[in-house]
């Protein structure tokens, strides 16, 4: 024979399903937007009768159907769809930071262009039309001096292109500094996270559900953790997650192992973990965008720690290969003469490199046999304080050798040799070359950021489908459990009507 009250723990137990129910798909409805939030269901089960109950039970069947019971409140979440945004959203945040550098890198090789107003192709033309070879006043002090001014112009434009190249390793340094620190706060709370979780399931008793706004919290940091770069994400039966991040535990539980910047004395810079020290080899993300093109040498490898994406130190090297052909043909153009009016052998050197400290008489002097680059770059100390240093000896010879160098400067087929790459053509070929270069790698990663980014918004919204909050099911669940608590408060009337004619009219019939 069944409970007498069994009835009404059965209605008691569909009331308060029903009204978690409806507590739930409120907390829904109020969080459709909330940043991070996952849709929440009540997890209903049948109640199982005891063994114990079932065995001394008069019939089989006579304590089945004990009601409904609540397992847990339980998330919507899909692992694998979780783990492809990741992997996603790391590859839009390394194409968003290489298109940031080369968009900074854009804005100073704009004045590689020889149209430009200001940049190198100004300060070339300017050196071609105070050359001007057909010029009667060749031989005049007028003339050395407009020739003089125009290529200490072109020295100044070279040292300061290059400082501000110098400027945006400088800012992406910083940048990359500030990444690092915002990585390490994330996986610092992650950690902390990691220990609250278990400690609330511990709590609850109860291994497969909650505390859902702890794992909501945790997922999105897992999220936003991932644009630094490629992880992998395992959990454990405890609820703590173990991040991977190329092989190397990041987090493990409570414990992580933090990361830090480290610039090299060769200028390159590089991640290391603090515990071992070891090298990080990023494989996604905004921090091996960063150091790709800070280190970026393109062709041009020469030291350890550098890459082959064309970045800053590609650009620089670009801009020394320039300095150094432009000195070398200045220094080649005009000859010295002896006392009797014959070649030497040897040139004028119009050109050279600043020394980078000064003589013992507290002077920096100009070395026309340093190595030349953009930042050392300078006229020569005796055309400095002697404009006429430029003027040849012979009048009728003078117009031949400013041709020669004028030619030099504007059409001949010059051979530009850097580390591991070589260019034919003039200097405005050069810097044409180099402009259209950096074009293309702008346009190559900016179509690689758009695919990305089309890519991880449509997994995002498979996301969404699964772990979103839809109001119109909501508005549905909502109208379901009212009409179960209708259902389950209608049973307990009539429970309590079968009971009162047990109770109080069994055996008056007939009286």
């Amino acid at each position: 024979m069944r409970p007498t009250f069994m009835g009404f723990d059965i209605g008691k137990r569909g009331i308060q399903t029903a009204q978690k129910g409806l507590d739930i798909t409120g907390q829904n409805l109020t969080n459709w937007d909330s940043v991070g939030y996952t849709r929440q269901r009540v997890e209903q089960v049948a109640v199982a009768p005891g063994a114990y109950s079932t065995r001394f039970g008069s019939t089989k069947t006579a304590i089945a159907g004990q009601g409904v019971d609540i397992a847990g409140i339980g998330q919507t979440r899909d692992k694998f769809l979780d783990k492809r945004f990741r992997e996603l959203n790391a590859e839009e945040g390394y194409y968003d930071q290489a298109n940031k550098i080369l968009g900074d890198l854009e804005t100073i090789i704009s004045d590689f262009e020889p149209t430009s107003d200001s940049g190198l192709g100004a300060m070339l033309t300017k050196i071609l039309d105070a050359l001007q070879p057909s010029t009667e006043q060749a031989d005049s002090d007028t003339y050395a001096l407009l020739v003089r001014s125009a290529f200490k112009d072109m020295t100044q434009t070279l040292q300061y292109l290059n400082g501000k190249l110098e400027n945006i390793a400088a800012q992406q340094k910083f940048d990359l500094g500030i990444s690092v620190n915002d990585f390490n706060q994330t996986i610092q709370k992650i950690a902390a996270l990691n220990e609250s979780i278990s400690q609330e399931r511990d709590i609850l008793n109860n291994s497969h559900y909650g505390p859902n706004e702890l794992l909501d919290e945790r997922n999105y940091l897992l999220d936003e953790l991932a644009k630094y770069g490629e992880i992998d994400v395992a959990t454990n039966a405890d609820g703590m997650v173990v991040v991977k991040m190329n092989g190397h535990t990041v987090i493990n539980g409570k414990d992580y192992d933090p990361m830090e910047m480290a610039e090299n004395q060769n200028g390159t810079v590089s991640l290391k973990w603090v515990s071992t020290g070891d090298r990080i080899d990023v494989t996604n993300g905004l921090l091996k965008a960063t150091t790709d093109f800070l280190n970026g040498r393109g062709p041009n490898l020469a030291q350890d720690g550098e890459t082959p994406y064309r970045g800053v130190l590609y650009y620089k090297d670009a801009l020394d290969t320039f300095a150094s052909k432009l000195v070398e043909i200045a220094n080649s153009s005009i000859p010295i003469m002896d006392s009797e009016g014959n070649p030497t052998g040897e040139y004028k050197k119009l050109m050279g490199a600043m020394s980078d400290q000064p003589n013992a008489d507290g002077k920096y002097v100009v070395d026309p046999d340093m190595p030349i680059t953009a930042a050392n770059v300078s006229i020569s100390d005796e055309w400095n304080e002697n404009p006429s240093y430029l003027v040849f000896d012979q009048g009728s010879l003078l117009n031949n050798h400013i041709l020669d160098l004028y030619n030099n400067l504007k059409y001949e087929d010059i051979t530009f040799q850097s580390r591991g790459e070589q260019f034919n053509g003039s200097f405005k070929d050069y810097l044409t070359n180099y402009t259209a270069t950096l074009a293309q790698d702008k346009l190559f990663y900016n179509s690689r950021l758009e695919a990305s980014a089309t890519l991880k918004n449509e997994m995002n919204d498979r996301r969404d489908e699964v772990s979103g909050v839809v109001t119109d099911e909501e508005v549905a669940n909502m109208m379901l459990y009212n009409k179960s608590l209708a259902a389950a408060s209608r049973l307990m009337t009539a429970m309590d009507e079968a009971l009162d004619v047990l109770i109080n009219k069994t055996g008056l019939v007939g009286r």
